[in-house]
Order: C-alpha cells, then structure tokens, then sequence
C-alpha cells in the first residue's frame, strides 16, 4: 500500500504530528532544504553545495550535511568559513537563510562513511527568518521492523535552479530563487552487507536521470498497518547514484548527539 492508495480521512503520524496522506509529502520535503555557498567572487554571489537535512532532538535544532558538500578532507577541521558562508535555504520564491553555529563532527575514524557527516546547531534567531515553515523531524532510533514505502528526498541540480538569481543579482537586495525539491520512491536493500557502521543502502524504484545534489538529504520510509501508518525519518544520503542510495542511519546522529552532550 502506498499513501496516494490511503483513505482521505486517514492520518498518518509525521513525527509528532499526524497528517492526511495528501500532506506528508509536502511535510517530509520541509525538512529537507536546499544547500547554496556564499562565493568570494561578486560576480557569481552563491553556488549551489546539494541538500541539508533538519532534524531535532531534546529540544535543539539541527541541520545535517556532509564534509564533501564543502570539499573537506577526512579527518580535518570544520573551518569557520563554512559557518560564515554556508547558506541553507528556507524560503519558497524568496531566498532566505537557517542560521548557523557550531558543528559537531567526526575527526576520528576517516575510513567510517558517518565520518562525512556534519551536524550544526541553529542559532537561536533562526525563526526570524523563514518563509514556508522549515520543519526539524524529530530524531528516534533507527526503525528495525518492515517498510511499506522509502522516499528519498532532496535538491537535485536542476537547469534553471539558481539561472534567475545569478541573472538578476543585486547587492543587499533578496533575491528570487527557483527551489526544486524532489521527492521518489525507493526500497530498503535488505541483501546489502558491509562492514561500515551505520551505513545502509536503498535500491531507487526507477533510475533517475539526475544524481548531483542528493548528499545531505534523507530517506524516509512509512511503516505500521491500517490505522496506524506512519512516516520516520531512516538516515542521512551520503551516496547517491542511478540505482542505489546509501544513507547513514539515524542512531549514528543520535550516537554522536549524545556524545557531544556528555562532553
């Protein structure tokens, strides 16, 4: 069973809130945004970095991407720059900002895949700034039982994404931006084996004829039976190709959230 087969007056839990079928989608791709860099050069004032995933967990926000949206190398420091630059967009039409500060981040255990993932903290004004509602999906432990339906969801690098702003840049005016956030169907790969921690990967139910722009976004699955469907949050797209996704799961966020906080 898929959602667009439920009943209108069904609901699905999304989280902590519970949804017609008719608006999940529109739910889960608010919590996935697109990823834009603040350029040195005025000229090409921002270009594109993929996609950020929002989370929340005890009462704080999160925004997950990954070190390779940034070009870092394994094992490095996150700069200040990327905090300074990085754009994560949270408006529809106008481009608007999710503000930023600290990173939690791996700098042990390079070879791990998770290592690519960075977690920032939102600022505490952020909320000032949104247009269309951003939602933080509240993190929970990895699901273990049966998916009815995966989703993956995230930016991909369209033509004429970001052309209208470059063309009709001004300085300190907002700018109008295309956004294109793309949701398909996919499956949780139960005959994938590896040895990396955390790391899974889903089989895209059709080949898609675009793959940049996934990295940071997420895959969602439904789970439940009739009556009781509902839509969590499964990991974070590290890796994304024509048939396969992989993803880092949700217990690694929740691992090193937890770490943090003990430190």
């Amino acid at each position: 069973m898929l959602l667009r087969d439920l009943p209108s007056f069904n609901t699905v839990k999304v989280g902590r809130r519970y949804l017609r079928p008719g608006d999940v989608f529109e739910t889960i791709t608010q919590s996935c945004r697109m990823v834009l860099i603040e350029m040195s050069d005025r000229s090409l004032p921002l270009a594109r970095r993929g996609t950020a995933t929002l989370i929340e967990h005890g009462g704080t926000n999160f925004v997950v991407m990954t070190r390779h949206q940034f070009d870092l190398p394994r094992g490095s420091e996150v700069a200040k720059e990327v905090l300074e630059t990085a754009r994560v967009a949270s408006g529809k039409g106008v481009l608007s900002n999710i503000l930023l500060q600290h990173c939690i981040f791996e700098t042990g255990n390079p070879d791990e895949e998770y290592h690519d993932l960075l977690l920032f903290e939102t600022a505490a004004d952020w909320k000032t700034k949104h247009q269309d509602q951003p939602y933080f999906f509240p993190l929970e432990p990895l699901w273990r039982g049966e998916r009815i339906k995966s989703f993956l969801v995230g930016n991909p690098s369209l033509d004429g994404v970001i052309d209208a702003y470059h063309e009709n840049f001004e300085p300190l005016r907002p700018g109008d931006i295309n956004i294109k956030r793309a949701i398909s169907d996919c499956d949780f790969d139960y005959s994938f084996k590896s040895n990396a921690s955390y790391y899974r990967r889903y089989v895209n139910a059709r080949g898609r004829p675009v793959a940049d722009g996934y990295s940071g976004g997420a895959v969602f699955s439904m789970i439940g039976e009739v009556g009781s469907h509902a839509v969590v949050l499964d990991g974070i797209v590290v890796r994304a190709g024509r048939k396969h996704v992989h993803v880092i799961d949700v217990d690694y966020l929740l691992t090193i959230i937890a770490d943090r906080r003990r430190s």
